[in-house]
């Protein structure tokens, strides 16, 4: 299976994110058959193939990292173990994390009914229609190479249709973020208060804000090719003398803008301290730092700083080394502009917040959803339908000289 691109889809959880890719197969036939039902509510036979579909994805990264695996051969009678710790055969695991996705898409229909609420699915349709017809050639993942593959190519040849791939892909994820917000927002069943949120955002986030010094120059050859060159030894030594001597003065109880503004007229630059000052605020998760804006780098080295002190931080080699000048901020400081100022903002902390506790809520709801599963359709799909054995390398170059 060649995985091609990331992308943002419903997968074990209904929050998960899953690699999806483009296979050629067999089309598969699946007429108007329902694979799950609660009351009026069906699940078409393609949302059963599709979530099984996601689940294959998921586990395959999982399969990547278990002994016994390899590339040309089919990895579901391997013993994955998922982001919690789970250990189990890996085509059961597939079926295991499918059904619970069907069944949360069914709970959380059923609540958004017993709510009143309701996101245009129309609307989400058309988006749908779009990827399914177009790819994302008109996306915002297009300018950074990801192939733009339809959908329609995608998943068709397995029987999903286009409903099937929006019900999963657009509704339902829209409905469990509008019934997260009928939970927990400040109108919600069980809203979180200003004070635990500030609480929250105090304890477990980070306010920063640095400026960098480059060791290196860019140069541009007689072609107009432009390239980094590192300074030679003595201007990095002045360099980074000077880094460290911002450092002391911030950590002495000069700002960090006052000693971006004293590099800036070093370097005789004509960028003003707002341009170049970063300022940031972010939940800096130990187990992956990798997804800080910082960079996993500076921020392995910068977490243990204390609040209102600096560090100067290198990384980088030879022609992009670097070394940022960064300070940690006082996090209440930030409460305003990124609790109050912009909704936006408040909501991604109280998605922090509230995240995990609401995936286990809807797991645990979906396991003990008492609808119809259609076991006589279902069942004639199996994890093995989407394993492709890789193509002979030398078949390919000898196909495509020919």
């Amino acid at each position: 299976m060649n995985f091609k691109r990331i992308k943002k889809i419903l997968a074990g959880s209904l929050a998960g994110t899953v690699l999806v890719s483009a296979a050629a197969c067999t089309p598969i036939s699946t007429k108007a058959q329902w694979s799950y039902k609660y009351g009026d509510d069906e699940k078409s036979i393609g949302v059963y193939i599709f979530a099984l579909y996601n689940a294959y994805s998921r586990a395959k990264t999982y399969a990547e990292k278990a002994d016994g695996y390899k590339e040309d051969e089919s990895f579901l009678d391997l013993t994955i173990t998922d982001d919690d710790g789970n250990k189990a055969k890996a085509s059961d695991w597939i079926k295991e994390q499918a059904d619970i996705i069907v069944r949360e898409s069914l709970y959380i229909d059923d609540q958004m009914s017993k709510k009143n609420a309701t996101v245009d699915e129309a609307a989400y349709l058309e988006t749908a229609k779009q990827d399914w017809e177009l790819g994302y050639m008109y996306s915002q993942y297009s300018q950074y190479g990801y192939a733009t593959t339809p959908e329609q190519e995608i998943l068709e040849p397995y029987g999903i249709s286009v409903e099937s791939y929006c019900d999963l892909q657009y509704v339902t994820s829209a409905k469990q973020s509008r019934l997260f917000d009928l939970i927990y927002g400040a109108d919600g069943t069980n809203p979180v208060s200003d004070s635990d949120l500030k609480k929250f955002f105090d304890e477990n986030y980070t306010y920063y804000s640095y400026f960098t010094v480059p060791l290196y120059e860019s140069v541009t050859d007689d072609d107009g090719n432009t390239s980094n060159k590192a300074y030679d030894d003595k201007k990095q030594k002045k360099l980074t003398s000077l880094a460290d001597g911002y450092v002391k003065a911030i950590n002495g109880g000069k700002t960090v803008e006052s000693q971006c503004s004293a590099y800036l007229k070093y370097t005789k630059s004509d960028a003003t301290t707002e341009d170049t000052l970063t300022t940031n605020c972010e939940k800096l998760d130990k187990d992956n730092l990798s997804s800080s804006s910082l960079g996993e780098d500076v921020a392995k080295e910068f977490t243990d700083v204390k609040q209102g002190k600096a560090k100067a931080i290198t990384i980088g080699k030879d022609d992009s080394k670097t070394i940022y000048v960064i300070q940690k901020l006082n996090t209440k400081d930030a409460e305003s502009e990124y609790l109050t100022k912009d909704d936006s903002t408040r909501e991604s902390v109280l998605t922090s917040m509230k995240g995990k506790e609401y995936t286990d809520y809807l797991q645990e709801q979906a396991k003990k959803l008492d609808c119809e599963v259609n076991e006589s359709v279902i069942n004639r799909y199996d994890p093995d339908i989407f394993w492709e054995k890789p193509e002979d390398e030398t078949t390919t170059t000898a196909a495509s000289e020919e």
